[in-house]
């Protein structure tokens, strides 16, 4: 029975894939996707280049399933359980071309490059990055909406090790930092996983951010800017953190 509900997801999740690489207009394209390994969703990352040349982004959650997120930057697609795929082509068509989900389309900043480089440097050495969700949230292990606008920016943000969060639980106080982690979140640029101590780890999805950053311009000072944007305590905080 286990095996015969694997085949069916997988085969459930290429059909998804198939039909969204059919529905998409010659001026969109698949550029990246994940595909889950315990539901039936599949987290696509379509691409457009704008009128002047610059990079356009956008999340598109397809799944049996709601989203546990609010106020994600996302495109997401409830199909039903099981999942309706026979009205997936027109539902696909309906979102890409309507208009309220024009402003979740986003392009990568400077900001936004620079934090993807920090977080690339922290896991190089063991480190993620994590929020302690209250204890509500966390027990309903995503039966219960986390809104990212105001349980996420409310907890706790720590520097952590990856494999260890007993090794390293380092309390990182910047508001700013931690909305900036949220819209990542949101567009599903980092994923996540439940840990001990009520913690979410904030895993980089490389999948997706490595093939983006070779598409944008390189920015090579990036530490300057997270000093700039983040203030010299957080930085050396960090750097601390990562030399240790």
């Amino acid at each position: 029975m286990q095996l015969d509900q694997e085949k069916v997801r997988k085969l459930g999740q290429r059909q998804m894939i198939t039909i969204l690489k059919n529905e998409l207009p010659p001026f969109i394209s698949l550029f990246a996707y994940n595909i889950s390994k315990t539901d039936m969703s599949v987290y696509n990352l379509l691409y457009q280049i704008g009128e002047e040349k610059q990079n356009y982004w956008l999340t598109l959650r397809l799944a049996d399933h709601p989203l546990w997120l609010k106020n994600a930057q996302q495109v997401s697609l409830n199909l039903g359980s099981p999942a309706d795929l026979v009205s997936l082509p027109e539902k696909i068509r309906k979102q890409i071309f309507a208009g309220e989900n024009t402003e979740n389309w986003y392009q990568l900043t400077k900001k936004d490059v620079a934090i993807l480089h920090l977080l690339d440097k922290c896991q190089q050495n063991g480190l993620v990055w994590a929020v302690r969700l209250p204890e509500g949230i966390f027990a309903a292990f995503k039966k219960r909406p986390l809104d990212l606008q105001t349980d996420f920016k409310k907890a706790e943000l720590f520097l952590t090790n990856r494999n260890n969060v007993n090794s390293l639980l380092l309390p990182v106080n910047n508001i700013d930092f931690q909305e900036q982690l949220a819209k990542l979140y949101g567009q599903n640029l980092l994923f996540s996983q439940f840990s001990r101590h009520h913690l979410l780890k904030l895993l980089p999805t490389n999948q997706w951010i490595q093939p983006m950053l070779e598409k944008e311009p390189i920015v090579s000072n990036w530490g300057q800017l997270i000093n700039y944007y983040y203030g010299q305590e957080f930085y050396q905080k960090i750097q601390s953190a990562l030399s240790s």
